[in-house]
């Protein structure tokens, strides 16, 4: 099932909040946090991103670990905490991404069994900042990390209950996979008000997974395994506050 709608939706609501913003905010804490930006001083920035996750190389295989598909394209978000001084930052971020489509799996055709795919990426970060004006900024970094990649294979009756009644353990059958992950970026933002700015970054890195897929009791094999090309197009909206 293509869902697209919860990427549109995502980048519409940070577009929501920077037009919010828009109007000058002339409280003490924004002009710090100008007065700090412009004059190099330490300063934090928390960034909320959102944006497409390719896999354009990647040998998916959600049935059999013969049978496999190339490529992949997921919607993800992410959270980022980063310190700044001069044209230097260092931080820390989450990822969390999902697959815009569900796939069939393997088993008999009456239990209409399903795949779908989530990535969670905890990954420590750099950057340097070549371009610094008042109105905007680039930068380059890179980022490395831990990603885990988990498989969930679903029945038609875990997707659409009977009944409401819950019961301990969980509600379909799960493969996690945990890997290294390693990025190189390049971004840039725009001041739009005194605490906020807009923009955009894009990463190339690699997934380092188990070379051999795990598998299931019941014979399902993770989809994903060795190392992974990814790409990353984000839309970042940030708030900067001064020490």
């Amino acid at each position: 099932m293509i869902r697209p709608a919860c990427f549109v939706l995502a980048v519409a609501s940070l577009t929501a909040i920077a037009h919010e913003a828009h109007a000058e905010d002339t409280s003490v804490s924004a002009r710090r946090a100008v007065a700090a930006r412009e004059q190099g001083r330490p300063h934090t920035a928390i960034e909320l991103g959102t944006g497409i996750v390719a896999l354009p190389a990647a040998e998916v295989c959600p049935t059999e670990a013969n049978d496999c598909t190339t490529g992949e394209v997921s919607w993800g978000i992410g959270i980022r905490n980063i310190y700044e001084f001069g044209p230097f930052g260092v931080g820390a971020g989450v990822v969390w991404a999902t697959t815009l489509r569900n796939d069939d799996a393997r088993g008999a055709a009456d239990l209409e069994r399903e795949h779908a795919r989530r990535y969670f990426q905890v990954e420590g970060l750099f950057r340097y900042s070549f371009v610094q004006t008042p109105e905007a900024e680039g930068w380059v970094g890179g980022t490395l990390g831990l990603v885990m990649v988990l498989d969930e294979f679903t029945v038609a009756a875990d997707r659409d209950p009977v009944n409401s009644v819950r019961f301990v353990g969980p509600e379909s059958l799960v493969i996690g996979t945990e890997g290294f992950s390693t990025t190189v970026a390049a971004g840039g933002s725009w001041f739009f008000a005194d605490s906020f700015s807009l923009g955009g970054m894009f990463r190339y890195g690699n997934w380092i997974l188990p070379f051999e897929p795990e598998t299931s009791p019941v014979g399902d094999v993770a989809s994903l395994s060795g190392r992974v090309d990814v790409f990353d197009l984000t839309l970042n909206l940030a708030y900067r506050l001064a020490l």
